[in-house]
């Protein structure tokens, strides 16, 4: 008798039923694109250092990530660092934060001074043409391409230096600058610097104590620490949670309550709508645990609903986003998608419960007299 009663309640009034589910599944693709915002946020700002092709990063002593800090060390100690560590390739980078202009946009962007004969700190993701053969050479961010209206082949300018855009990169951008590679003499004559890169880059073979190595270079080498690609991209995922994570979760918090709060609010309708029905069944003997039971599995048909509904709402959405604004990288990924179910499961609880006082209150009497 029961599953007709529910079903009866769910899909008497089936645009209501729409608008309690929509309004759930809102809140979840919310809650899921956020989760899905931060993972990427966080994906985009270590991509570099998880990209970089090292087992060990010489900083400057005191450094503790890429994007986080500015690093200076002599070019001189490459011998000793090499020594010291066992390494058996080594290579430099130099890295900058600028400003890149053209046609009048100002742009923020992470300029890497690399040397393409090692790979270390090259582009990880080649969208277009091809990689750096030459000091006059750039490759772009794939979106800050489109934005500066550029182009394989367009001449691009940095730092008053004149260079031709040979390639354009994937995965290189996020919303708070995207990348441009030069080689690292090119870096080293427009940003004036000589003698000096922001790091060292040591490959150790199979066989190299990580550890050692790290000792070895700290403990003769003055002014410098030794880092592991692993260390530097938990740094920055830190100055980044302390600026991102408390808004992020004080939006979560509030997508969570609408959620419960459309539940509730449809819920506790359904019960006022109903209010005949439920006091012919409290007259004819109906329990209070069962009548409840019918309250919680209606709740519940419109959250698993909502979630199914939002799930597919927050991937749409995501695609969309990212084809619209490159900048942004959102990945749902599955721990997300559990999390939202486990908290849509979470929120039919309080949503259930104020509906449950008011079937409570029902007196058959008063129904049967109206």
């Amino acid at each position: 008798m029961s599953v007709p009663l529910v079903r009866r309640n769910l899909f008497h009034e089936g645009g209501k039923l729409i608008l309690s589910v929509s309004g759930v599944g809102a809140a979840l693709a919310l809650i899921l694109l956020l989760l899905g915002f931060r993972q990427g946020l966080y994906a985009t700002l270590t991509a570099f250092a998880d990209n970089i092709g090292a087992d060990l990063i010489v900083a400057q002593d005191g450094v503790k990530g890429i994007l986080s800090s500015d690093s200076a060390v002599p070019m001189a100690i490459h011998d000793d660092s090499v020594r010291l560590s066992g390494a058996e390739e080594a290579g430099h980078i130099l890295l900058a934060d600028i400003i890149f202009t053209q046609n009048d946009a100002k742009t923020p962007v992470l300029l890497v001074g690399y040397e393409p004969e090692t790979t270390f700190g090259a582009p990880w993701e080649l969208g277009d043409g091809r990689f750096l053969q030459a000091d006059d050479e750039i490759m772009l961010d794939t979106w800050l391409a489109k934005r500066s209206d550029l182009q394989v082949g367009d001449r691009a300018e940095v730092l008053g230096e004149s260079f031709s855009v040979v390639g354009l990169t994937r995965g290189t951008s996020s919303w708070m600058s995207p990348y441009i590679f030069i080689t690292l003499p090119a870096a080293e004559q427009a940003l004036a610097l000589h003698g000096l890169v922001s790091f060292h880059l040591l490959r150790l073979p199979d066989s190299a104590n990580t550890s050692q190595s790290i000792r070895s270079i700290e403990n003769q080498i003055p002014g410098v620490q030794a880092l592991t690609p692993e260390d530097i991209a938990d740094a920055d995922r830190r100055v980044m949670a302390t600026v991102m994570d408390t808004p992020l979760n004080v939006m979560l918090a509030i997508g969570s309550v609408i959620g419960a709060a459309v539940m509730g609010l449809t819920s506790y309708t359904s019960i006022i709508d109903h209010k005949r029905e439920y006091g012919v069944l409290k007259a004819i003997g109906a329990g209070g645990w069962w009548l409840n039971w019918l309250v919680a599995r209606e709740t519940l048909f419109r959250a698993v609903s909502g979630f199914v509904l939002g799930a597919g709402f927050a991937f749409l959405a995501a695609e969309a986003i990212m084809t619209l604004w490159p900048q942004f990288n959102i990945v749902i990924q599955t721990k997300d998608l559990v999390l939202t179910a486990a908290l849509t499961l979470l929120m039919t609880v309080p949503a259930a419960l104020l509906p449950m006082q008011r079937l409570k209150r029902i007196d058959p009497v008063e129904v049967f007299q109206a």
